[in-house]
């Protein structure tokens, strides 16, 4: 080969190496774009700002003046995706679309589901983004759990007695009756079905190119230990569903 000939050949080369590495970098930015100019990032949280509001419709467990319904478990997914900040968002903006639609309920139900929506989800993703296996999905679930029917024990207090035009000690009477145990068999029953639909979602959303990363299926330990905590809490949010209905 002659001089001029392995010049052009480096050439090509170094010139090739170049656009390679500045192409994973551009592919390294993707995730790190301002929230609001993140094409992919607007799409699936509008993806799951429709599913979450859908999914009022479909599933429903009414226990007295309260219901429980499933789209905690999917604004939870969103923000173990996105984050917090992504998390309080489709939580105010499916409460909001609840309360101008089909809420019943008033601003009392906005600012409670808004509220209950947003502490969990926020709370789990806050745990789940320093530790990212199972473990800390674990922890984050059922730290979230907590967050949330505390933060509900404490609202309920201080707002059902304005909506329900009663005492607070009438609605404090009701808090080891009735509140307690329903915002615990919630928290327990989206718990388990987030960490059931958690990776089929995101293998889904990566094969449709919204989330970068290999769309493959794969059990393996973490996920079974995952999915066996997922069964034995929903085991115990079906128990507690059907102690409140009696």
């Amino acid at each position: 080969m002659s001089n001029f000939d392995k010049s052009s050949l480096a050439d090509a080369t170094e010139s090739v190496d170049k656009n390679e590495l500045k192409g994973e970098k551009n592919k390294n930015k993707w995730s790190s774009k301002p929230f609001i100019y993140d094409t992919r990032r607007i799409v699936g949280i509008s993806m799951f700002v429709a599913l979450a509001y859908a999914v009022t419709f479909v599933f429903r467990i009414p226990v007295m003046f309260l219901t429980f319904d499933a789209k905690d478990a999917v604004i939870i997914i969103a923000s173990l995706i996105y984050g917090p900040v992504a998390g309080v968002i489709i939580s105010f903006l499916v409460a909001f679309i609840e309360f101008i639609t089909v809420s019943g309920t008033g601003v009392y139900g906005l600012i409670m589901n808004f509220a209950s929506s947003a502490v969990f989800s926020s709370a789990a993703a806050l745990i789940y983004k320093y530790k990212r296996n199972a473990t800390g999905a674990i922890i984050a679930f059922y730290s979230a759990s907590i967050a949330m029917i505390s933060v509900m024990l404490v609202l309920n207090m201080l707002v059902t007695p304005y909506y329900m035009g009663v005492s607070r000690a009438e609605v404090v009477a009701l808090l080891p009756k009735l509140i307690l145990p329903f915002n615990t068999a919630k928290a327990l029953m989206n718990s388990a079905f987030a960490m059931i639909l958690y990776k089929p979602i995101t293998v889904a959303m990566r094969r449709a190119r919204l989330l970068s990363g290999e769309g493959k299926m794969k059990l393996n330990r973490s996920s079974a230990a995952i999915y066996i905590a997922a069964l034995i809490t929903l085991a115990a949010s079906i128990a507690l569903f059907v102690i409140l209905k009696k």
